[in-house]
């Protein structure tokens, strides 16, 4: 079955003269353009600081190879939004593309993932070589990240209606550039709010205003590194309050607000005589998209890296399930009214995500301990982190087995739908 098939298809006829502006397409490009020259403006901008000081023998103390691997993540996410921006002109200029061959029309994109080995394996060798790291490693990471997503999205969409090149490429840009935008100024104004009602509460305890003062006069008076920061901060950090807040905000917060803007790609084709499997598909590709660029961004170096590519896999396939389960619980609930299942779906999405959020703090929590001693740690965090890795895999194997079976199950459905129309 070709993937690309649409259950409802709307065939874009060439546009003739004196006919209307298709304004999607026009905002498409806009945007899509826009996004390519400030990603890579981005990219030459951290290389040629980081270059600079190279050239000039400064040091800022700064581990430089995060940077470079973020120069290179920059360059390469806005490659990924080129096929969108040359789609939407094509309708602009009145040639559509209806049909593009997909990786399959080459070769099996399962066969993929048996490079993903070889890669961890030569990417953890450049990253224990400075000499080498800056330059081999960049390529290796962009490589190591994309190639298991890349492997999730084809199995989560293969044999599922994507609707024109056009459409598949811009759900995928919109989750990639849209939803980190709008999920970023969303997470600010929520940290603002917890940050003010803090605020207000230590101000009405004036014990509690002395001592952010004594805090605040040793930072001025310390050394200006992260390392003598921390430990002035402990007593904040390590308090229990503190901490259960944190880990509210990572698992409650923000899956609530990433589970509902994350599929902004099907938002966007809100009004469209879409299927519940293409409903999927899109927001399985806006979910992808969105995985694709923060796991990019997420950067480390020496043995951590690997450590890092292994972690970015789970996250990936629950990023990648969920915005195709809310995807496909949004057209059902515009094309049938069911908004009941909606409701269900979403909190299920924000249940699987929170819960990966809230262990992943925990383990960040316990983390601190052997470097900065005992008081960033409770017998609770404790006892969680020793089970968080176990539980963490299971989450990402379940959401890989979801993916399959939902994949499956709505394309027989469409198989079946082909078979009586």
């Amino acid at each position: 079955m070709n993937p690309d098939l649409t259950i409802t298809p709307e065939p874009a006829t060439p546009a003739q003269p004196g006919t209307s502006v298709h304004w999607y397409s026009v905002a498409q490009f806009g945007l899509s353009v826009l996004a390519i020259f400030a990603l890579w403006g981005m990219a030459g901008s951290t290389l040629l600081a980081v270059l600079s000081q190279r050239l000039v023998g400064a040091s800022s103390g700064v581990d430089e190879l995060p940077l470079f691997l973020i120069a290179g993540s920059f360059f390469f996410m806005g490659i990924l939004l080129l096929p969108s921006a040359y789609f939407s002109l094509m309708r602009i200029i009145g040639r559509p593309v209806e049909h593009a061959p997909s990786l399959a029309h080459y070769f099996r994109p399962s066969l993929l993932i048996f490079g993903l080995p070889v890669l961890i394996a030569a990417g953890y060798w450049v990253s224990q070589n400075q000499t080498l790291a800056w330059l081999l490693l960049p390529p290796v990471h962009v490589l190591t990240i994309t190639l298991p997503l890349l492997w999730l999205t084809y199995l989560g969409v293969r044999d599922l209606p994507l609707g024109s090149p056009q459409r598949a490429w811009g759900v995928f840009a919109s989750g990639a550039v849209v939803a980190p935008l709008l999920i970023l100024f969303a997470e600010l104004a929520a940290l603002l709010g917890a940050v003010v009602i803090a605020v207000a509460s230590f101000t009405s305890n004036p014990a509690q205003v002395d001592f952010i003062e004594r805090l605040a006069n040793q930072l001025r008076a310390a050394d200006p590194s992260p390392e003598v920061a921390l430990q002035i901060f402990q007593p904040i950090v390590s308090n229990p309050v503190v901490i259960f807040s944190v880990i509210v905000f990572a698992a409650v917060i923000v899956p609530l607000i990433e589970e509902a803007i994350k599929p902004v790609g099907v938002w966007l084709l809100a009004g469209k005589r879409l299927d519940p499997a293409a409903g999927f598909a899109a927001g399985l590709l806006s979910g992808a998209g969105y995985a694709v660029i923060e796991s990019l961004l997420l950067t480390t170096s020496g043995q951590e890296w690997a450590f890092l590519v292994f972690a970015r896999i789970g996250t990936g396939a629950v990023h990648i399930l969920t915005g195709g389960l809310v995807g496909w619980a949004l057209v059902l609930a515009w094309n049938r009214g069911s908004y009941l299942r909606l409701g269900a779906v979403y909190l299920l999405a924000v249940l699987i995500h929170g819960t990966w959020n809230g262990l992943t703090m925990v383990l960040a929590f316990d983390s601190l301990t052997p470097a900065h001693g005992a008081g960033f740690n409770t017998g609770s965090i404790s006892a969680v982190a020793q089970v968080a890795p176990y539980i963490m895999a299971s989450i990402a194997v379940l959401s890989f087995v979801g993916l399959l079976l939902a994949n499956r199950t709505l394309a027989r459905r469409v198989e079946a739908r082909k078979t009586i129309v």
